[in-house]
């Protein structure tokens, strides 16, 4: 029973200290078992429990303290910043689409201070996604390449070092600790993300202990009456991880990088309470679900997104207390991909699609007080069609530092962004084989091709029909196009990751476990 405690006060997240509850407990319980064995019958299977339950606690105390997982630890700057550097913060949403926020136009939920931050800042209205699953799409935020070129194009490989630096690099280079906290198995450190990070944090990952244990549970019936099942352990909720980060960054002195990743609105979508009442009591507002079989779906994501804008605020309080008013930060909340309700017959899932579901996300962008009352940082809304690739440059280039000429992303607040012909996507998962896709958006059209060769033409915001027969001239200068940037686009490999039974079964509750079979 110890143990069992023990393993669940680890496992659900309760502060450090209560840790010491469970061999408290099991001493307690000892000592009783031992004074009823002295009234009782059978006083030596009674003494000899209560001796096992004194024993059980400290034992399973001293196996957590042995085998938690550690955050990675690597060298921190190298120098001192530059007087008056900001504090960058780079805040990851998993799973959002644009179109269900107020913001942009979406009902049945509140996200006051995601709007807060758009009222001091900047939205983009037409922000894309570079590939509609986790780790492709984080890779691209951290380097400013596109898929092809940083190598990482589908979750479960692992991304290959670059030549180049990526942003946390940079700015560890220059004076910034950097700080990584993530939430989900795609992006731990195993894949490459703890790249460039002093500091990086992906405790959600099974410990050696929890393996010995699911062993147990699976080989047992008893063990599985007292035992948690660990299975799916995949990721952790948000308000761990967002007390580790708000921790770490109050632990050290100068400015900070700290990328802080939330998956708590990627499915199942099971909203906690307060947030599933609320979410069911205005199910009736807002845009109904594409497909009728996914608005209750649809309706407990919306519980999930005010979780997450709760949690947002939560790290504004604790970046005011280093930074009151956040005069000197810079704020940047993004999705990763979004999700499909019903759109291209896809339910619930994300990893096969280039529709607007998953390709158009939220961006919003607040700049320092000494950028923000300036052009091009004036707060408002921009149109210019732009994508997670544009990211990085655009935090070097608002921070003075010369972007690396191998980035491919551009500045969003520089005139080559409003010149670009088109930004580019993909749907790479392996296990989709010849139905992987490549996609072109320029203007009103987007352009999608499978690796078997089916080809679509879409007018953008109207998805429902192939338009390729119909504008015959549009569908070929799209196509050439695409043709043309991936031509020009260098393409480099991803390497290949070990992944434990449990990582496997955590991939497979994703939908992106690849095998021979798939």
């Amino acid at each position: 029973g110890a143990l069992g405690l023990t393993l669940l006060v680890w496992r659900r997240g309760l502060p450090d200290f209560s840790q010491p509850l469970a061999p408290i407990v099991g001493l307690m319980v000892g000592a009783l078992l031992l004074a009823l064995s002295k009234r009782s019958t059978l006083p030596k299977m009674v003494a000899s429990l209560g001796a096992l339950s004194i024993l059980v606690g400290p034992v399973a105390w001293c196996c957590l303290v042995l085998f938690q997982p550690k955050p990675h630890l690597a060298e921190g700057p190298a120098q001192s910043p530059e007087d008056g550097a900001p504090n960058v913060v780079l805040v990851t949403w998993d799973t959002i689409r644009a179109d269900s926020l107020p913001l942009y136009g979406g009902g049945g939920l509140d996200t006051p201070e995601l709007d807060r931050l758009a009222s001091e800042g900047i939205v983009m209205d037409d922000f894309q996604a570079v590939a509609p699953i986790t780790g492709p799409a984080h890779t691209t935020l951290l380097t400013g390449m596109w898929p092809p070129s940083h190598g990482l194009r589908a979750n479960g490989h692992r991304a290959p070092a670059l030549t180049t630096p990526r942003l946390p690099e940079i700015l560890r280079d220059r004076g910034w600790h950097t700080g990584g906290f993530v939430s989900a198995l795609p992006v731990f450190a195993k894949f490459g993300f703890d790249r460039g990070f002093e500091h990086f944090d992906d405790r959600g990952e099974s410990s050696p202990l929890d393996q010995i244990l699911q062993v147990m549970r699976f080989g047992s019936s008893v063990a599985r009456l007292v035992l948690p099942d660990l299975r799916g352990t995949f990721s952790v909720p948000g308000q761990i991880t967002v007390d580790r980060a708000l921790d770490w960054m109050g632990e050290v002195d100068g400015p900070t990088f700290t990328w802080l990743h939330l998956f708590d609105a990627h499915g199942p979508f099971l909203p906690p309470e307060p947030y599933r009442a609320r979410a069911l009591a205005r199910a009736g507002e807002g845009s109904a679900a594409f497909d009728p079989q996914d608005q209750d779906a649809w309706i407990m994501q919306r519980g999930e997104i005010e979780l997450l804008d709760d949690l947002l605020g939560q790290v504004r309080r604790g970046l005011e207390e280093r930074d009151p008013g956040l005069k000197n930060t810079l704020l940047v909340v993004v999705s990763d991909h979004g999700e499909c309700f019903g759109e291209g017959g896809i339910h619930g899932e994300h990893e096969p699609s280039l529709y607007a579901a998953t390709q158009r996300i939220p961006a919003v962008l607040k700049f320092p007080e000494a950028l923000a009352g300036r052009a091009p940082f004036s707060q408002g809304r921009r149109s210019t069609l732009s994508s997670q690739v544009d990211v990085a440059p655009t935090l070097l280039a608002a921070l003075g530092i010369a972007v690396p000429s191998t980035f491919q992303g551009v500045d969003l607040f520089a005139a080559e962004a409003s010149a670009r012909s088109g930004v580019y996507m993909e749907a790479f998962q392996e296990r989709l084989g010849d139905e992987r896709l490549h996609g072109w958006v320029s203007g009103e059209w987007k352009y999608t091709r499978s690796l078997g060769g089916l080809e679509t033409l879409w007018r953008r915001g109207k998805e429902l029909e192939n338009m390729a027969t119909k504008h015959p001239d549009v569908l070929a200068h799209m196509r050439e196009a695409l043709d043309e940037f991936l031509a020009e686009t260098p393409i480099r490999e991803a390497g290949s990751v070990d992944l434990s039974e449990a990582d496997m079964q955590a991939m497979e509750a994703l939908g992106y476990a690849d095998s021979a079979d798939d």
